[in-house]
């Protein structure tokens, strides 16, 4: 199996539980991405979320402003039904969901206004085509908005995580979204593909867990789950038992805070 289908079998496995209260900062950063935008309601806007998942992105566009024309893309199926779900319940009729791979975008160049690209675009071997990509849709003078996490996001119990996943055997990925956490790796990424005006924001988000469980279901129903899903049922009991034991201790110690901080980033094309 390559990469892009473990991503893909990754995100239609915790598609049910993607909008999970323990993931809030999703909906937070889709909120702020939005708000930062900005939007002229008196003109048609086409915007184009990559990267979609549940559509947290393009439903908050979409709802906030009945003059954006929205269409949200994704390789997983199973985020998708989530998404059109989630749309349907509150009756959008300004946004539509497609399956389609952001290496081979097939929509006309030039065609939308503003794209979106919400804890995506670090997913991606190559970010610097995967931006041109997104570049190539978006007409001159329009935008493009991605969000990463910030430095230091789900630490120390990210490190608590892999350290004992490495322990039982498994090889440790290279975390690729610590390559755009600061303002000047997201700056020469935007520079790399001709974007020159960029603007960036900090958005210091988290909090309190009252049981190591809240840490679970971070880990359970994101991305770290497609590390958890090469564990044998006998295995990711005990690999869970010892881990929550680890987090229980952080929360004895009153080091109880998950560091949720993200970073968007707007560049005008």
């Amino acid at each position: 199996m390559d990469k892009k289908q473990g991503l893909q079998q990754t995100f239609d496995c915790v598609a049910k539980g993607y909008d999970h209260p323990a993931l809030s900062f999703f909906p937070e950063t889709a909120k702020r991405m939005i708000q930062y935008l900005g939007s002229s309601e008196s003109t048609k806007v086409q915007l184009l979320d990559v990267c979609t998942g549940t559509g947290v992105v393009a439903i908050e566009a979409a709802s906030q402003h009945s003059n954006i024309a929205v269409t949200g893309i994704d390789l997983s199926s199973g985020m998708l039904a989530e998404a059109q779900l989630k749309a349907n319940q509150q009756g959008l009729d300004n946004i539509s969901f497609q399956q389609m791979d952001l290496d081979h975008l097939t929509f006309a160049d030039e065609a939308f206004d503003v794209a979106t690209c919400s804890f995506g675009l670090f997913f991606l071997d190559d970010m610097k085509q995967a931006l041109s990509n997104i570049k190539s849709k978006v007409k001159a003078s329009g935008k493009i908005a991605i969000s990463t996490f910030s430095e230091g996001s789900f630490e120390p119990m990210s490190v608590l995580f892999l350290e004992l996943y490495e322990s039982f055997g498994y090889e440790v990925p290279p975390l690729s979204w610590k390559q755009i956490t600061t303002d000047e790796q997201l700056i020469a990424l935007f520079s790399s593909v001709g974007i020159d005006a960029v603007s960036i924001y900090r958005e210091p988000l988290g909090f309190h867990m009252t049981s190591a469980k809240d840490w679970w279901d971070v880990v359970w129903n994101a991305g770290y789950r497609g590390l958890l899903n090469q564990m044998s049922d006998t295995e990711l009991a005990s690999f869970k038992e010892q881990h929550l034991q680890d987090i229980q201790q952080l929360c004895d110690q009153g080091e109880s805070w998950i560091d949720t901080g993200v970073v968007i980033a707007i560049g005008a094309v």
